[in-house]
């Protein structure tokens, strides 16, 4: 199915070898979104179970193809995410996005999220 992917859905090209472990742990959720055999979408997510607290979801990435954005894809692609999660009995969905990258906020508002105000860090070695 990933052989065809429109330009912008990822950000980089897609290895074999990362897929198949990406893939291989069912703690990695990818869903996509195909219109005549192109991938025109894509949302990956975690499952993070915890010892102490409930299971969660962490929403790592969506994208859309340059030419197939503001159509409802990336909105329909969440709510495929949110019947998943359903289905699991996961109640919460995190995320984070750059403060400047304003039409994921509205995306993820439009879906009934609520942003607050974050410090992230990098950690590189």
């Amino acid at each position: 199915m990933l052989d065809n992917i429109a330009t912008g859905v990822f950000d980089e090209s897609i290895r074999q070898d990362r897929l198949r472990h990406y893939l291989s742990n069912p703690h990695n959720w990818m869903v996509l979104a195909i219109v005549d055999g192109l991938v025109v979408a894509q949302c990956m997510c975690v499952v993070h179970q915890h010892p102490d607290k409930e299971t969660e979801l962490y929403l790592d990435e969506i994208g859309t193809g340059d030419n197939w954005r503001r159509q409802g894809i990336a909105t329909a692609l969440m709510h495929a995410v949110f019947a998943r999660a359903d289905d699991m009995g996961i109640e919460e969905i995190w995320l984070g996005t750059e403060a400047d990258n304003v039409p994921a906020q509205r995306l993820y508002e439009k879906t009934g999220a609520t942003g607050e105000l974050a410090l992230i860090y990098y950690l590189e070695w």
